[in-house]
């Protein structure tokens, strides 16, 4: 349960910095990479939480439904532009976050998680 309760927190957190003003970002640091980097952290958190392949498809749906989402609602502020690159950014990124699913992490986070439980 701790984990999607820090999953639903790193949600809203990019959702409230999305919507926020732009910061001015060094020439070195590309939008599109923050973007497929912040998806595939967010893939690769909720893929470890499901225990069936079957139910990542509701997470990459999810997730890349979320990013479109946020993309209108920063072309609708007057002060963020929609831009259909970070849709595609933010989408590769759910798709090589998902590879979680098949790494130790999952198995990982419930042994952490089992013994946070034990009294």
């Amino acid at each position: 349960m701790l984990w999607y309760g820090l999953g639903f927190a790193a949600l809203l957190t990019v959702a409230v910095v999305s919507l926020l003003p732009a910061p001015d970002l060094p020439e070195a640091v590309s939008d599109k990479s923050l973007h497929f980097l912040t998806y595939a952290c967010l893939a690769a958190g909720f893929a470890s939480l499901v225990r069936a392949s079957a139910s990542l498809a509701y997470v990459a749906v999810g997730l890349v439904t979320f990013g479109l989402v946020i993309e209108i609602m920063q072309g609708m502020t007057g002060y963020r532009v929609a831009e259909w690159g970070d849709v595609v950014a933010n989408s590769i990124g759910v798709v090589i976050g998902q590879f979680a699913w098949w790494s130790p992490l999952p198995t990982k986070l419930r042994r952490l998680e089992a013994r946070w439980d034990k009294p």
